[in-house]
């Protein structure tokens, strides 16, 4: 797929902003706080609905954005794109209320009608490279995991839908559990366990479906990290294996997670039930997706280890590539490319290779960089060149 145009309006520094985007990209320089990841951020909303930099949806908002026309503060973003099944668009609206701080409006819009957050993720296919990312190997296992749901959300509404409905039930769950601690329960109490036992029930359904899937999509990320990094790293190889709280390995899963989600409930209800006592105690849920992990791996040990500080930036570069294969793989759609300032952080060598990379994936690309020098590299000469000032976009060439 690849985008026509983006426009924002009250959008962090934008007040308003009309970008046309050719087909095969735009590598855009600008000094830092000009607007360049912003433009990168609004790309990711319009695919996950989610920011990648922000904690909450008021801090893209520009806060006096509605005094005057006399209305609440307002953001927008909208995108026309083009895939494999024609043209498309798709755009989000965000209201504050200025008292609470909060949003108090959100808006998806699908082909210019109103639809729910679910039928946008994904409609805008897009994978995000940023210096930052090198914290996905030595970080918390929480973001992890949250980069695994952002790309298979973008791929499969199934897996969205019980990734969302488990994040309720946990919630449910967990309340209960909290209450049950307050109130010294113990697991031998047969009203108490009665009670959990329902959440028990939509837990391991809406669960195991999620874990079936991250093994069949780690699985596959694994085999193509593994090729990616052998093409960016001299005598090494990277590696990534999921590692759930249920001993998987042990199970017969036939790589079809609607399929394999039985043989995961299978393991999944006694290992809860085993963990009740436990539960009670502690006033939580210790069993399930929430607590699984994703680990990166140089030589059979943990990068974040063992690793230096390259080879974990360039396990990652592994990982994003290998994203767009999968993306690829199961929607018949190359994603857009997106990477903000991440050429400064490499040396000649693998700038080199990470470019010889990404020219090869055949996917409309968006770079961006404080060094226009950066930007002058042969790969991405096919590229017109942007740049930034003031808040808006002059293309160059």
């Amino acid at each position: 797929m690849h985008l026509d145009r983006l426009e924002i309006d009250q959008f962090r520094l934008y007040s308003h902003l009309e970008l046309d985007i050719p087909r095969s990209g735009l590598r855009i320089s600008g000094r830092n706080a000009s607007g360049k990841t912003s433009i990168l951020e609004a790309l990711v909303m319009l695919s996950t609905t989610r920011s990648p930099r922000a904690a909450a949806d008021r801090e893209v908002v520009a806060w006096d954005s509605g005094v005057d026309y006399g209305v609440p503060p307002y953001t927008r973003i909208e995108t026309r794109f083009e895939t494999c099944a024609g043209a498309g668009s798709a755009g989000i609206r965000l209201e504050l209320d200025p008292e609470r701080q909060a949003v108090s409006r959100k808006q998806y819009l699908l082909d210019g009608k109103q639809v729910r957050a679910h039928d946008i993720v994904g409609a805008v296919k897009c994978v995000l490279f940023s210096p930052e990312d090198v914290f996905l190997v030595s970080g918390a296992p929480s973001e992890r995991r949250r980069q695994i749901d952002i790309l298979i959300s973008q791929i499969d509404r199934t897996y969205l839908s019980a990734l969302s409905q488990y994040g309720k039930v946990l919630a449910q769950r967990n309340q209960l559990l909290k209450r049950f601690s307050r109130e010294r329960r113990s697991s031998r109490d047969i009203g108490a366990v009665t009670e959990i036992s329902f959440w028990d029930e939509e837990l391991v359904a809406t669960g195991s479906l999620v874990m079936a899937y991250r093994n069949l999509i780690a699985s596959r990320i694994a085999e193509l990290v593994s090729a990616r990094s052998a093409t960016l790293l001299e005598g090494g190889e990277i590696g990534f294996a999921y590692v759930p709280k249920l001993p998987l390995h042990l199970l017969h899963l036939i790589g079809d997670a609607k399929q394999d989600r039985d043989a995961v409930a299978s393991h999944f209800k006694p290992t809860i039930e085993q963990a009740r006592g436990e539960e009670f105690r502690r006033g939580m849920t210790v069993v399930g997706p929430h607590r699984d992990d994703f680990m990166f791996l140089v030589g059979q040990r943990e990068l974040a280890a063992y690793g230096s500080r390259g080879q974990q930036r360039l396990g990652v570069v592994a990982y994003r590539l290998a994203e767009i294969d999968v993306i690829d793989q199961q929607s018949g759609e190359r994603p857009i490319l997106l990477l903000d300032d991440v050429l400064s952080e490499l040396d000649s060598v693998h700038r080199d290779r990470l470019l010889a990379a990404v020219a090869e994936c055949d996917c409309q690309l968006l770079v961006t960089s404080t060094d226009a020098s950066l930007l002058d590299h042969r790969v991405l000469e096919r590229l017109p060149a942007a740049e930034l000032r003031g808040g808006a976009v002059d293309v160059l060439a």
